[in-house]
């Protein structure tokens, strides 16, 4: 009874404070309708479909069996509407606060980049109200990695770029052999490398981050708590540039591209390339 509670305080002020809403204003006498939390994420492995179930709760308990209507928020929906599908009604059930709508999701054109799926509920039978706050399903295509994907030893070339002119010191060094390991999501290879090895300085090695995403390679950089040991007054630091690529089921070769010296400690941001060839 707590938890009703505290949902139902939560969203009586939410909807009492908006005061140019056009929703039906909740009196406090009525039943009102409302999705258990605001947000979710769906997501849909490549070429696959998949489902979220998302909680929706009544203020009051009923005898009889009532229907709660559901819809689309046009204006704050970026899913097409292909991809997507949703009963418009839903039953909570006699004797019962709770049921459960499902999404189904399908891969009809979705990439890495989430689209929007923004819920309402228009109605609840017995003459309650539904809550103006809307329920917003990310809809994202996803590549399951197999713990054993691009995991072993390989050779770690320079390609182009870097902070030195013509890339004079690669920030990796080049010819070098790296062990990838996975990292704490499954999608994450790590691998353990110097910074700088051409400069010659005594800077320990550290973890460089990497993530594998639907035939894309995407540089984190090195990982908190370390640091290159490298710089002008400071530690060089890497991030996120242009993804790199891979070829989706197979580890053989990959590209790698991240940006080097983001905090500018030693000049501009410069665009580093590389090749991961496996041994």
């Amino acid at each position: 009874m707590k938890k009703i509670a505290i949902l139902f305080i939560g969203a009586l002020f939410m909807l009492t404070s908006c005061e140019e809403t056009e929703a039906p204003i909740y009196d406090g006498s009525q039943t009102l309708a409302y999705f258990n939390g605001t947000s979710s994420t769906l997501e849909v492995e490549i070429n696959d479909s998949n489902t979220i179930d998302i909680e929706i709760g009544a203020s009051t308990i009923s005898t009889s069996d009532r229907s709660v209507a559901i819809s689309v928020d046009a204006d704050n929906t970026t899913a097409a509407s292909d991809i997507y599908s949703f009963p418009s009604t839903v039953t909570i059930p006699a004797g019962e606060y709770f049921t459960t709508l499902t999404v189904t999701a399908v891969d009809n054109g979705l990439t890495t980049t989430p689209e929007t799926l923004s819920l309402k509920i228009d109605s609840i039978d017995d003459g309650g109200v539904g809550s103006s706050i809307t329920h917003s399903v990310s809809i994202v295509e996803i590549c399951p990695i197999a713990a054993t994907f691009a995991v072993g030893d390989y050779t770690l070339n320079f390609v182009s770029g870097g902070i030195g002119a013509a890339g004079f010191a690669p920030a990796l060094g080049t010819g070098v052999t790296v062990t990838l390991a996975p990292g704490t999501a499954s999608t994450e290879r790590i691998f353990n490398v110097k910074c700088y090895p051409s400069f010659g300085f005594a800077n320990p090695p550290a973890d460089f981050s990497f993530s594998l995403v639907c035939g894309t390679t995407v540089a984190n950089g090195i990982v908190e708590g370390q640091a290159s040991g490298v710089g002008c007054g400071g530690s060089i630091a890497f991030g996120p540039s242009t993804p790199g690529t891979y070829t989706v089921g197979d580890d053989t070769n990959m590209t790698l591209i991240f940006a080097e010296d983001t905090a500018e400690i030693c000049g501009s941001v410069a665009t580093t390339s590389y090749t991961l060839t496996k041994l």
